[in-house]
């Protein structure tokens, strides 16, 4: 085997990788970038059937930090297009409106379950709790109504953790609910009902590329190949060596051939656990654990998605709806016409439907056929297709994917250990983050490191608390008042 000195060597082609090749490509380096599948992008790729194009399930593209922005603008120009992110609730076959931009205040309940939930809501805040919640539902319900939590709420929280709210339990100086009084509370419902307010934007303008997500990871790789750069796809890492903390060589099968790669520098977003096996071998590693070994820890998930295509128009204009009707098995639906881009031809629709898989779940030893018909079942009941429409049903199943992943509960004590002792590696640059512009910005900034000689910036910035953004809740959210350990 023939060793190949490269200047920088690109672990994975999700967004902080292609980020990272396309910042240096255009520099004028010719960053090698190793991704495991046949096509860039990861979870950030398109799903393709026909002239249909969409995302992997819901993708909603915080474009919080102006730099990363800019980005996206640059590659996408006019693809780069500003939707009305409308998103609802579906409760028991109707759809409600999660803000009073498009409906009022009402959101689209009908009086009577208007006047019936803020009623709830009033009650739970004046009825006297002489005993603390024993678990999250008891808080809840003593905190903002039964009515209220379980329209509002609770149905998809549950389905999006595998975890059931009378399951979870509270510290017993935990599960009061003070800490907000009625003035506060009520302020905050108040907030709520009217407040337009966008949150998690940059100048509250929600985009999204036109082509779906994937348009960005295909611009990305499409551009650092014209700089001259290059991307193995279907390859494999099969071990990483280092000497005096640095990171000497990186061996990869590459389709028939293994190579050794001789790196000056390393940009890795793969997952930290696969990371730490190759540089910490069993006699080395430090004692810290990115995972639980406990027999209670959460069971590994899978999230599975079912595409139906359908011969008529959207019977809703929202971009997705997350599901709080106990009955329904899907958790979310994604409605790719609400975008407004070109994911869906006119005339037709194309609605995602994610269901939450934890453990052996039964859900899993279905064909796809019996899997997508509980889907169709679902969308049907609630009114949202005519399941005569539905010429196509396409079924992917994504083990270990983690629906309910973000930026805080990504950000573990664990994981945090783990990137400082892989700081030791002068040479390694780990961009392995949630949320899709955190993980592009920490992409841009490893390669503006290696462009600079000079990673203070980039070392600093590796905790996302650190950008000095935040992922804003709105008023009145369902906030656990615990913690779900993986």
């Amino acid at each position: 085997m023939q060793t190949e000195r490269v200047h920088t060597l690109i672990l994975g082609a999700g967004p902080s990788g292609l980020a990272a090749g396309y910042v240096l490509a255009k520099a004028g380096l010719k960053p090698v970038v190793l991704e495991k599948d046949k096509v860039p992008g990861g979870l950030m790729r398109s799903i393709k059937y026909g002239n249909f194009i969409m995302d992997v399930g819901r993708k909603e593209l915080y474009n919080r930090i102006a730099k990363v922005d800019a980005l996206w603008n640059e590659i996408l120009g006019s693809d780069y297009r500003d939707y009305p992110h409308r998103v609802g609730i579906l409760y028991k076959g109707r759809i409600i409106d999660m803000s009073p931009a498009f409906q009022g205040f009402r959101r689209g309940l009908p009086l009577s379950m208007f006047l019936s939930c803020s009623l709830d809501f009033f009650l739970a805040q004046l009825r006297p709790h002489t005993s603390k919640a024993r678990n999250v539902e008891e808080y809840f319900y003593q905190k903002r109504g039964r009515q209220v939590t379980r329209t509002f709420s609770q149905g998809f929280q549950e389905k999006l953790t595998g975890r059931k709210w009378t399951d979870i339990s509270l510290a017993q100086n935990g599960g009061g609910v003070n800490g907000s009084g009625f003035l506060s509370t009520a302020k905050e419902a108040l907030m709520r009902t009217f407040s337009q307010k966008e949150a998690n934007t940059y100048k509250g303008i929600w985009r999204h590329p036109a082509k779906g997500s994937g348009q960005i990871s295909e611009i990305l790789a499409e551009e650092i190949l014209r700089f001259g750069g290059r991307i193995h796809y279907q390859s494999k890492v099969v071990e990483i060596t280092s000497s005096h903390r640095t990171i000497t060589s990186v061996t990869a099968e590459v389709g028939t051939e293994t190579i050794p790669f001789d790196p000056s520098h390393v940009i890795s977003s793969i997952p930290p656990e696969f990371l730490k096996r190759f540089l910490f071998p069993p006699s080395s590693a430090p004692t810290t654990s990115t995972q639980s070994s406990s027999p209670s820890a959460a069971p590994k998930r899978t999230v599975v998605l079912v595409y139906l295509f359908l011969n008529e128009e959207p019977r809703f204009p929202h971009a997705w709806l997350n599901v709080t009707c106990p009955s329904a098995r899907i958790g979310r639906i994604t409605n790719y016409s609400g975008f407004n881009g070109d994911m869906v031809p006119k005339g037709n629709t194309c609605l995602c439907c994610e269901l939450y898989c934890f453990g052996p779940d039964p859900l899993l030893d279905m064909n796809d056929e019996k899997i997508s018909e509980k889907a169709l079942d679902d969308c049907a009941a609630s009114g949202l297709i005519d399941p005569a429409k539905c010429f196509h049903r396409l079924v992917l199943r994504f083990p270990g994917a983690d629906a309910s992943q973000n930026r805080d509960n990504w950000m573990s004590p664990s994981r945090l250990k783990l990137l400082a002792e892989l700081e030791q590696f002068k040479n390694l640059y780990y961009v392995n983050r949630s949320e899709t512009d955190i993980a592009t910005l920490a992409g841009m900034e490893a390669a503006e490191a290696v462009l600079s000689a000079d990673r203070t910036h980039f070392d600093r910035r590796a905790d996302p608390a650190e950008l000095g953004i935040r992922s804003e809740s709105k008023a009145f959210e369902f906030q656990l008042p615990v913690p779900i350990n993986d």
